[in-house]
Parts: C-alpha cells; sequence; structure tokens
C-alpha cells in the first residue's frame, strides 16, 4: 500500500513517505557541524548528553502520566526520570536475568517508586531467546553488559549464550493508555517493541529511541524504519546525537505538542543555541 501512495505521490510530483523521512534525516545530520566526529570520542560522548538533556527537558515540560523504559539494565534512567516526574508511574523493563538480579538487589527502585519489571519487550506474549553475548572477537565480554539482544548480531565475531525469557506487548502492560514518555535502548529490538506499542505511542508525548543506519543485529530496523513508524503514530523527529557510528538516538515529539507547546519551542531553540556556542 505504501509503494502504491510513494508512486502516485511521484506521478503528481508530490513528496513520498520515503522523501519525507529522508529529509527529516538529512536534517538532524547536518547538526553534525556543531561536533568533531572524525576520532573524536569525547564530541560523540558530549553529543549523547545534550540529546539526553534535551529529552528530559520535554519530559519535564510534558508531565506525562506514565514513563517507560525499555532496556532499563540498572534502570538509572527511570531513577532519574522520578526527579522530574514525581507523581507519575515509572516502569522499567529488563530482559537480561543476570542484569535483573543484580539491580534489583543492588538499585535503589522502591524508594524511587520505579517498577523494576524482568521481560523482553515485543511484539507478542509468551518466551523469546535472549541471546546474552559472552565474546566478541574471541575476547570475552563482561557479564553485566548491555549488549545483549533478542536479535543475534549480523556479525559472527560474537559467541553468545541463550536464555529463555518472558515477553510482554507495551499495549497489553498499559492496557489504560495515558500520555507517556518513551526511552527505547533495546540494541538492535526497535522493530518488535514499537509494534507491541501501537496503541501507546498513541498517547506517547516525547520518546526517544536508539537506532542504526546499518544492519547491526540480523532482521533489525534501520533508523528510516523507526523514523517512519514513528511518524505513522503522530510523532516527529525533532533532534539526534552522534553517539557511535552508525547508532545515535533520536528524540521524537508529538507533532501536536510540537505545534501549540510554546515551552517545548524554547527547550528546542536552548538545545540549538547551545550547541552553536560549543
Amino acid at each position: 500500500m505504501r509503494e502504491i501512495i510513494d508512486n502516485l505521490a511521484r506521478k503528481f510530483g508530490l513528496a513520498t513517505r520515503s522523501d519525507i523521512i529522508a529529509l527529516h534525516e538529512l536534517h538532524m545530520l547536518s547538526a553534525s557541524h556543531f561536533y568533531t566526529l572524525w576520532g573524536d570520542t569525547n564530541q560523540r560522548k558530549a553529543s549523547n548528553k545534550a540529546i539526553v538533556e534535551l529529552f528530559f527537558g520535554l519530559v519535564r515540560i510534558t508531565q506525562p502520566d506514565i514513563f517507560i523504559e525499555a532496556g532499563a539494565k540498572m534502570a538509572d534512567t527511570s531513577v532519574r526520570a522520578r526527579g522530574v516526574l514525581p507523581n507519575a508511574r515509572i516502569v522499567a523493563f529488563e530482559a537480561s536475568p543476570e542484569n535483573y538480579e543484580l539491580y534489583s538487589r543492588t538499585q535503589p527502585h522502591a524508594e524511587n517508586c520505579v517498577e523494576y519489571v524482568h521481560c523482553a519487550l515485543s511484539d507478542r506474549e509468551g518466551t523469546i531467546d535472549f541471546n546474552i553475548v559472552v565474546s566478541q572477537n574471541d575476547e570475552p565480554v563482561p557479564k553485566n553488559s548491555g549488549a545483549n539482544s533478542i536479535l543475534p548480531r549480523s556479525d559472527k565475531s560474537a559467541a553468545y549464550t541463550t536464555v529463555a525469557v518472558p515477553t510482554m506487548q507495551i499495549d497489553n502492560f498499559f492496557p489504560e493508555n495515558k500520555p507517556c514518555a518513551m526511552w527505547v535502548d533495546v540494541e538492535g529490538a526497535s522493530k518488535q517493541v514499537l509494534n507491541g506499542s501501537a496503541k501507546t505511542l498513541k498517547k506517547c508525548a516525547v520518546a526517544i529511541v536508539e537506532v542504526e543506519d546499518y544492519q547491526k543485529w540480523a532482521g533489525q530496523w534501520r533508523a528510516a524504519d523507526v523514523i517512519g513508524t514513528m511518524m505513522d503514530a503522530g510523532m516527529v523527529p525533532v533532534a539526534r546525537d552522534f553517539e557511535f557510528k552508525g547508532q545515535y538516538n533520536i528524540v521524537f515529539l508529538r507533532h501536536e505538542v510540537f505545534a501549540k507547546n510554546r515551552d517545548i519551542r524554547q527547550n528546542l531553540e536552548f538545545f540549538y543555541s547551545t550547541l552553536v556556542k560549543r
């Protein structure tokens, strides 16, 4: 259907959905001129710090009822969210049994009123094989790494141990469908998470999603696929970072919020003006 619509748009000289996605990508890519990225990891870290500050500024302004952290590891993002969302329900999902066992013991989730849930978010309910990386290029990978996924890596240099973990759809976990914010860092599994969040995304005010522009995991969505899905849900891509080569984070805003909220616009102005002063 989308291909038919794109072909009709081209026939009448109109921008296609693919054209619009590419324009969004090019616009966000232009922010790279604020940084010296060639070989400078500190500059990449600085870009990530800036995008995270933007995201939490937007969360503070929008004050959603629910904060969802997908791919939580120790759930430090959810703990930070509590600082700007004193009355929200905050839920952090972590698929790795090793991480969940460690951080449910050592992190102050209860005192921060953060629900720390052991499951892999996906587009179906049940169980799924979860790939825990044990070595990369024959070098051991430390336990409690954040580089694990329901998807195997495209490059064959990684060795895994596989465990079955419970899966859940976000839409089923939050049937109340209230305004929310989402932090999605799921090591390539954005397709599964977002497809299981179709109803929730319709009420999402602000989101940040880690994406890739190359095939890092087998069968994964690339950045353009994520952008298209978020646009279909009424979300506008407004900024990105340059955390790694080919892997980065995009902030999305609900288009009504972006269009009507003056504080949101001023926060975006501050984000870009601060970058210019670097």
